[in-house]
């Protein structure tokens, strides 16, 4: 008896503190809607639907425009997607509150400045990212590359500047990917042979170069370098062997020297 009540209160307390743990990720699900709707312009209207005075029903945010949740009845976005809303603004910080999200798409929008360095940590779940035809700017976040299960990354028609992440080729779940009309530079990444990209995702940038494009070419300050380093090789060697044929003359003329003497 004593037994069965003791298993009893187990079981309750164990279905309290899952039952805890869900209504607390639902909460900070809500709160990432809310605070994301804050950190953006919306003039054209398309969030009216972000109603957060009636938070008394379970998936009320599920109804929101442009969200998808994982179950109808439970405030835990799946996806989020605001295409060509016209919104403004920076990159939503917002998003790391919602922490079960595996689909980011803000393709179309007037958003612009950098993305945050430590994109990782704000959606490391998502399969699927779409910024592009933004504005954003500054270079594109080695972090990105960390995103694991990232399987589409769609960067295309924004002000990116550098280089692209060499480590973007270790995304060994990527299948589609853009990064076309940007202001890049530098070689494009060794992708794994899977990835089917063609010259289309790399068009109409400053400087890109590397397969599918034409092969980087050593520009004149590369030859410069190389004919410096050359040069400076030639002068060292034949310093040296000037050198050492001095100590050589000098040695061979004190033996000489000291043989005479004995004789």
């Amino acid at each position: 008896m004593v037994c069965r009540v003791f298993a009893t209160f187990i079981w309750n307390c164990s279905c309290l503190l899952l039952l805890t743990t869900v209504i607390d990720a639902n909460q900070g699900d809500v709160e990432c809607l809310r605070t994301f709707k804050s950190q953006v312009e919306d003039p054209n209207g398309f969030l009216w639907s972000w109603d957060f005075t009636n938070q008394t029903s379970q998936g009320f945010i599920c109804k929101f425009t442009g969200v998808t949740c994982w179950h109808d009845h439970e405030n835990r976005v799946l996806s989020i997607n605001l295409y060509n809303y016209g919104l403004r603004g920076v990159f939503p910080l917002a998003v790391k509150n919602c922490s079960d999200l595996v689909g980011l798409d803000l393709a179309k929008n007037n958003f612009s400045g950098p993305l945050p360095p430590n994109l990782v940590s704000m959606i490391p779940l998502v399969t699927s990212l779409d910024l592009s035809y933004n504005s954003f700017s500054g270079e594109i976040p080695a972090s990105v590359s960390n995103v694991t299960f990232m399987n589409s990354l769609m960067l295309q028609h924004n002000q990116f500047t550098g280089q692209i992440p060499p480590d973007l080729a270790k995304l060994a779940r990527l299948k589609t990917f853009s990064v076309a009309n940007n202001l890049l530079e530098g070689p494009i990444p060794t992708f794994k042979r899977s990835l089917k990209i063609g010259v289309e995702s790399f068009a109409n940038n400053s400087d890109l170069c590397g397969k599918p494009l034409d092969d980087c070419k050593v520009t004149s300050f590369t030859h410069a370098r190389v004919k410096i380093i050359i040069i400076s090789a030639l002068c060292g060697f034949t310093v040296a062997v000037f050198v050492i044929g001095i100590v050589l003359g000098f040695t061979v003329s004190i033996e000489r020297l000291l043989f005479r003497k004995g004789r």
